[in-house]
């Protein structure tokens, strides 16, 4: 396993709030002049987006942030929240993406909720196939809204569970990377995520820092269990917005075991 911190861009990048941007107030529609700033972030080195790709990312904020009225999505969608954690969480994953060489395979993101990270993903990845899961159907409908808004033809959305989705054929062992993030622990979202991975596929598990340790100390049982290794650490040391985020990539080794994932029930209990 390595560990790689993530540098190349200017270091020059700020965070900045609404009395430090222009000095001029920013309504909850106003995502564009932080998106502007995001593109020179030193946790995006390597990715590269015309400027259509950062319109759509402008316009999925504003049909997130409006929808969130209707239907609760993210707790937060104030621009300086919305953009400088969400969707750059999302596009550090996209650029991980990218320097993996897998920009034209299949990704399935397990819990997509308001579309964090999957729809970012679909958005920054055209050549991807996004295939996005919830089992509230609710959040499946903005899904499809949003995709069909923003005119997107390489993403679907499904409502279901995972570990009942994960056992139909097409389904199962039918994905280049995975995807699930503020779903849970590293066991759950392991045995969620890995019998959807072709052999050899990536688990791309985006963790929080400060518990990585306990949550691999955790999982290394479900780890051998599901025959996979965690190849490379990718970590944002003293990056705005992302300091404490890692990004866990994971190979797939070998073929999940049948019995994998589990029923939900037993998946509990064990937590």
């Amino acid at each position: 396993m390595t560990a790689e911190n993530q540098t190349g861009k200017s270091s020059e990048y700020q965070i900045k709030t609404p009395n430090q941007t222009d000095d001029k107030s920013m309504s909850n529609a106003d995502f564009e002049p932080l998106l502007k700033l995001l593109r020179v972030h030193p946790a995006l080195d390597g990715l590269h987006l015309d400027e259509q790709r950062w319109h759509l990312l402008d316009r999925f904020c504003g049909i997130l942030s409006a929808y969130n009225e209707k239907v609760n999505l993210v707790a937060n969608t104030t621009p300086e929240v919305l953009v400088n954690r969400h969707i750059l969480d999302g596009l550090t994953v996209a650029s991980n993406i990218y320097k993996s060489k897998m920009t034209s395979g299949k990704l399935i993101d397990i819990g997509s909720g308001g579309g964090l990270p999957a729809m970012v993903i679909a958005i920054a990845c055209p050549d991807l196939a996004v295939t996005m899961v919830d089992s509230v159907g609710k959040k499946v409908k903005f899904l499809n809204d949003a995709s069909q808004e923003l005119g997107l033809v390489n993403n679907r959305a499904l409502t279901g569970r995972a570990e009942e989705l994960a056992r139909e054929k097409g389904e199962r062992a039918s994905y280049d990377l995975a995807t699930a993030r503020a779903v849970g622990t590293l066991t759950l979202t392991l045995e969620l995520c890995l019998p959807f991975l072709k052999r050899n596929g990536l688990y791309m598990a985006q963790k929080t820092g400060s518990r990585l340790e306990q949550e691999l100390k955790d999982a290394k049982a479900m780890m051998r269990e599901l025959e996979c290794r965690v190849e490379q650490t990718k970590v944002f040391t003293d990056m705005p917005g992302v300091e404490d985020s890692v990004i866990l990539l994971i190979r797939k080794i070998d073929d999940t075991p049948h019995y994998y994932p589990r029923p939900w029930a037993k998946i509990k209990a064990s937590k």
